[in-house]
């Protein structure tokens, strides 16, 4: 647990840093800044998402077959893992293309560095804000575990399965619906 915990909100962490790196970016007019962050975007994003994501992948998929959650048992595991497996594969699909472009463009440190860049700018606002945005959706399935079973549901062994406690209002001894 507390290798996911530590690589997800690594990951999150990473994506604060990153947008933050690409609104400078978008909004300075100093071409020297607008050539760091976008420069240092190229050399440690793809590498720092890709390992924080992959960790985080891993041992979710490990506390999950461990667990009596299970892996695709409830629907709020299912989510997470699908918006793991998104956020992991658009790394090395969308994000490092354009970082490679924009950083290509930002060797040439001058006046016209704005101009050249064109939308890349732009287009870079976008990743950090929509994965820290599914991020947070999924820590928040992770805490509040809303209950649901997924259409393929499996078998659960009795060991995994804890008796439930009756207590008043809920059928058992002493409580209002005794007859």
């Amino acid at each position: 647990l507390l290798v996911h915990l530590a690589a997800s909100l690594g990951w999150f962490g990473a994506d604060v840093v990153l947008g933050v790196l690409a609104v400078t970016g978008f909004v300075s007019a100093d071409p020297a800044l607008v050539a760091a962050c976008y420069t240092a975007l190229h050399v440690f994003a793809v590498p720092v998402l890709l390992t924080l994501g992959l960790a985080s992948l891993a041992s979710g998929l490990v506390l999950g077959l461990a667990s009596r959650w299970g892996v695709v048992r409830t629907r709020w595991v299912l989510v997470k893992l699908v918006v793991n497996l998104v956020l992991v594969a658009l790394v090395p699909v969308l994000l490092q293309p354009r970082l490679a472009e924009v950083a290509q463009q930002a060797r040439r440190v001058d006046a016209g560095l704005v101009e050249r860049l064109g939308r890349i700018p732009l287009d870079l606002l976008f990743p950090a804000f929509v994965s820290g945005t599914a991020l947070l959706v999924a820590s928040v399935l992770a805490i509040w575990k809303p209950r649901g079973p997924t259409r393929r549901r499996c078998p659960v062994s009795p060991a995994t399965v804890r008796p439930s406690r009756p207590g008043p209002g809920r059928g058992g001894v002493g409580s209002v619906h005794d007859g």
